[in-house]
């Protein structure tokens, strides 16, 4: 979706904190949700969203298996709290799983976003939500995969404080491109 991928894993861990409040804080998280969250990195941000909605399953995936085993070991609760790498091609979970999706900076580089964003599609339930937090410079393509991966209801709900990244919200539901 860009030509220049930014990944959380690169960013500090203070600014990481940062950016992930910034999406809890935007996200709705509600009692009984199923909650995944795509480049979890640590954890931390799973475990956040878990604690402030407490009867809620949420699943964190990450690409970096190292990641995956430090969030087990620092942040996992069996059938409540839940870890797991994935193949950088589908997500390892099954159809129409999740009320709500977050996907934090995935890195784009070995990932094609339209092909993620029809499986993110997949696992939602109907009417189900997408949060979206990537580069702002590369706004005008994630429109564009949205729509062709069958998205609507596309909405900005905040930028960074330097104004480089860009958390949106959608609604699962097939709409047409115009």
């Amino acid at each position: 979706m860009t030509s220049q991928p930014v990944a959380l894993g690169t960013v500090e861990l203070p600014a990481r904190r940062g950016l992930d409040l910034l999406v809890l804080d935007r996200v709705i998280i509600q009692a009984w949700d199923r909650i995944l969250f795509v480049e979890c990195g640590d954890g931390w941000i799973a475990e956040e969203a878990w604690r402030r909605a407490l009867r809620a399953y949420v699943c964190g995936l990450d690409l970096s298996v190292a990641q995956i085993a430090l969030a087990k070991q620092l942040r996992e609760v069996p059938g409540k709290l839940e870890f797991y790498s994935w193949d950088r091609r589908r997500l390892p979970t099954p159809d129409g799983a999740f009320d709500r999706v977050v996907a934090t900076f995935v890195p784009l580089g070995v990932v094609d976003p339209e092909a993620l964003l029809r499986d993110v599609q997949r696992v939602l339930r109907p009417a189900g939500d997408v949060y979206l937090l990537y580069p702002a410079a590369s706004e005008g393509e994630l429109r564009h995969a949205l729509a062709r991966a069958g998205f609507a209801e596309l909405h900005e709900l905040a930028r960074s404080e330097d104004q480089r990244a860009l958390l949106v919200h959608a609604r699962a539901g097939r709409q047409k491109i115009v």
